[in-house]
């Protein structure tokens, strides 16, 4: 089996997200690896994955380790992906809304841990 590196794309190839298209973010031991789709774009959030359920291709992106979902859909531009795999863009709006989700829940966890 190839080995993942972080930029690999694979196609997820077991479970519920059996069929779609992934990239990986980070390499956490011989056996994991950390990937993304984003959920955005393929539906894959970012999780921990066995390297046996992923197929790599042989596309490879120009992405640092711990990548966020917007440079990783920037990375899919450039190399091409999004047209090779038909892959749907998620729009200013959607992505908007990502961002402000995210810097909404981020204050509530800082307070809680402050009160334990």
């Amino acid at each position: 089996m190839a080995s993942l590196e972080v930029g690999t794309v694979g196609i997820k190839i077991v479970g519920r997200e059996g069929g779609m298209i992934c990239t990986v973010v980070k390499k956490l031991d011989k056996s994991f690896v950390m990937i993304t789709g984003p959920k955005l774009v393929s539906g894959i959030k970012r999780r921990k994955c066995n390297i046996a359920h992923i197929e790599p291709t042989s596309y490879k992106l120009d992405i640092s380790e711990d990548a966020s979902d917007e440079q990783i859909i920037e990375a899919y531009k450039k190399a091409g992906i999004v047209s090779k795999f038909k892959l749907k863009l998620p729009s200013a709006g959607e992505m908007k809304n990502v961002k402000v989700k995210k810097a909404k829940e981020e204050p509530e966890k800082k307070e809680s841990k402050k009160e334990k």
